[in-house]
């Protein structure tokens, strides 16, 4: 069985977004929150450990939006045990310490001599970089008030009746009825922007027949994957929800039901992966849309160019995260982090 992979979250014009602290707070987890610096060694510990208990508990891997190459948490659902980097932009506290959360800190293992004669460029680049965000967070802004009107547009095109019979028919045919309790939505970030562009996991749609929803106007997606995500729910089912990290979180992008090998995506971000694809547009009012066709195309093009621009600053800021870790990792012991890593693998197989 292969590995589940998500983001840990995303940015938004309110900051950094993640939803792995309603796992974290459920009781259901044992977490180990990992502080450190940049380069001090947290994803390659949580890497390490993903890949030594692959044959016991195949873990969901959590990947750093600014870095989708670096693992910010690895989740072990069987074994009941979440490893997270408890650094800013996303930062972990314990709230039950030493009952149901322990603190990890690999900043034990450096040496503050190296680290305090580099003092000026780690303030140099830590200052920088967080300039670089804010100037990201600034671009998602306009990027959301734009989609919000493109998103008003739509729905007061949206035949919501029409679209409601089709995800009453699909889900008939789809997700027979279990007799269960009412299964959970779950929210977990599977798109979003990074350095490298707009980034898909495409892994959490591994073993799902995909249905892309072709939609350049995101009322029929968000509408219709919600009332699929209640409808499975009903029926039994958990489903995975991403939400569309250029709405502001309130529009859905993507739903997964694991139990039935289903996968109800975005045609826009997830698109390459269709086995089947839905037509939107037959669930407009195309005369509406037509008359709005103006005001659509210039927020498109204005939304593209802050898109890019996004993009561009986050490739500058990973380039002075970069300089960043390197004045840590000329500081560190990471024998001994190997050393820690074993202990902690070998505890958990036990």
């Amino acid at each position: 069985m292969s590995n589940r992979t998500y983001f840990l979250g995303c940015p938004t014009p309110d900051g950094f977004e993640t939803h792995l602290g309603d796992d974290i707070k459920s009781g259901k987890f044992f977490t180990y929150i990992i502080k450190g610096g940049p380069g001090t060694g947290k994803s390659t510990l949580m890497k390490r450990l993903a890949a030594v208990l692959s044959d016991v508990d195949p873990a969901e891997l959590y990947y750093c939006s600014s870095d989708p190459d670096s693992l910010d948490a690895v989740v072990f659902r069987k074994l009941g045990v979440i490893f997270v980097d408890g650094t800013a932009p996303h930062v972990f506290e314990p709230s039950y310490p030493g009952a149901r959360e322990r603190l990890l800190d690999l900043g034990r293992f450096w040496d503050e001599n190296i680290l305090r004669a580099c003092a000026d460029e780690i303030i140099r680049c830590s200052d920088e970089n967080a300039k670089l965000h804010l100037r990201v967070k600034r671009c998602l802004g306009a990027i959301c008030s734009l989609n919000a009107d493109i998103l008003a547009a739509s729905e007061a095109a949206l035949l919501g009746d029409k679209l409601e019979a089709y995800a009453k028919r699909l889900s008939l045919r789809l997700m027979p009825k279990t007799g269960r309790a009412p299964g959970k939505i779950s929210l977990r970030q599977i798109t979003t922007v990074t350095p490298k562009g707009i980034v898909t996991q495409a892994a959490a749609f591994e073993g799902c027949t995909v249905y892309a929803v072709s939609d350049p106007y995101y009322a029929v997606t968000d509408a219709l994957l919600k009332s699929l995500s209640v409808r499975a729910a009903a029926a039994g089912y958990d489903v995975v929800v991403s939400k569309n990290v250029f709405h502001g979180g309130c529009v859905y992008e993507h739903a997964v039901i694991p139990e039935l090998g289903l996968a109800f995506v975005s045609g826009e971000t997830a698109g390459e992966l269709a086995d089947a694809k839905i037509n939107a547009l037959r669930f407009y009012d195309r005369d509406l849309l037509r008359e709005r066709r103006r005001r659509y195309l210039f927020n498109t093009g204005v939304k593209r160019e802050l898109t890019a621009s996004a993009i561009e600053t986050l490739e500058q800021a990973k380039a002075v995260h970069d300089d960043l870790e390197r004045c840590y990792i000329g500081a560190m012991d990471f024998g001994a982090i190997e050393a820690v890593t074993a202990e902690l693998a070998q505890k958990l197989r036990g």
